[in-house]
């Protein structure tokens, strides 16, 4: 198992970067995102791996942090969902944006990306919804409630999930509560978010 590649970025290529190993070229599968260009051919980068292994090949697919691959492995364990398809997931949303969709149950946003349909937007709702709060915890990279999309790092919504901690509930329980509530009413008090989180967490 090749747990990442190091190496010289040769080539970007749509979906995929070359990278240079000791003169030795592997292609990688990635989100080619905007802080992928930013290092730009020529800079060393580290790419955290995934192997897949076919009867005709061997393919690798890679990301920039651990966060990302862990977000990955655990797409491609949701029936249905392939390693294209969780690649393509990636490369459209942001590991905040995904974990923000999967915890408010939007599946607008999940099946915005292509190939992905409302029934398995669905299926990967139910299947990681209670699993993506520790995403990265083991290696410090976590996901926190204010990394989450409508819980924003300032503002009600985050203040309000930091209540609901502070009152005894989990930080994933506060973050899936807020997020539904404010995703179903915008501009709402930090008062009036915890007030209907209650009534769902109750």
């Amino acid at each position: 198992m090749i747990s990442y590649v190091k190496g010289i970025l040769e080539e970007l290529e749509t979906d995929a970067a070359i990278i240079d190993v000791g003169g030795i070229g592997f292609r990688v599968y990635t989100p080619v995102s905007q802080e992928l260009m930013k290092k730009g051919v020529g800079s060393e980068v580290k790419l955290y791996t995934y192997m897949n292994v076919r009867e005709d090949a061997m393919i690798l697919f890679g990301f920039l942090d651990k966060v990302s691959l862990e977000l990955f492995e655990k797409l491609i364990g949701v029936t249905g969902v392939g390693p294209r398809s969780g690649l393509a997931i990636l490369s459209t949303l942001s590991t905040q944006q995904l974990v923000g969709a999967i915890i408010s149950e939007d599946k607008k946003t999940l099946s915005s990306v292509p190939g992905i349909g409302q029934k398995t937007a669905s299926r990967i709702i139910l299947d990681l919804k209670d699993k993506v709060g520790a995403v990265g915890a083991s290696s410090g990279e976590g996901i926190t409630a204010a990394d989450l999309g409508p819980v924003g790092a300032e503002g009600p919504a985050q203040e309000a999930v930091m209540a609901l901690s502070a009152l005894g509930y989990s930080q994933s329980d506060a973050s899936r509560a807020v997020a539904k509530v404010t995703a179903a009413n915008p501009g709402l008090s930090v008062e009036d978010i915890i007030r209907s989180c209650l009534k769902l967490l109750y």
